[in-house]
């Protein structure tokens, strides 16, 4: 009996370990934004999407976008933050975000197009969340241009 109450104790412990961690990981407005930028560096558009608003006003372009994009390019993404400003629970961040966009399966040609914009979006928590509602400019997103 013992043993058992001892491992259900250990297995509670696990399980707590694993929400904290896993609900930890969005703790902040920039937690979201790292692993977003995570993501699309991992070309995973699924998990990428998972950072916006389904609700927002361009949602379907954003989503038609990251999907066109990830199955385009590889993907290398970083992202600082500028500025954040509070009010009401929104953070309005003013990002200096830089992607590198190497189209997949083209060994042979080694171009790569390479972004760098000042991109603002807001950022609010939706059930227990930080989710992005608002984003400019799209076209930080648009699938791969080069020639």
């Amino acid at each position: 009996m013992r043993i058992t109450a001892l491992s259900f104790g250990a297995l509670l412990f696990c399980i707590a370990c694993f929400c904290y961690t896993t609900l930890a990981a969005d703790r902040t407005p920039f937690a979201s934004i790292a692993n977003l930028a995570s993501a699309l560096s991992q070309n995973d558009p699924d998990e990428a999407l998972s950072y916006f608003d389904s609700q927002m006003k361009d949602f379907g372009a954003i989503e038609a976008n990251i999907e066109a994009l990830t199955a385009q390019a590889e993907v290398a993404c970083a992202v600082d933050i500028v500025g954040d400003e509070e009010s009401a629970g929104v953070h309005k961040l003013d990002l200096d975000w830089f992607m590198e966009l190497k189209p997949q399966g083209d060994n042979n040609d080694p171009q790569i197009e390479r972004r760098r914009a000042r991109v603002q979006v807001e950022v609010k928590l939706i059930k227990n969340r930080w989710k992005i509602i608002s984003l400019s400019p799209l076209s930080i997103f648009d699938p791969i241009q080069i020639q």
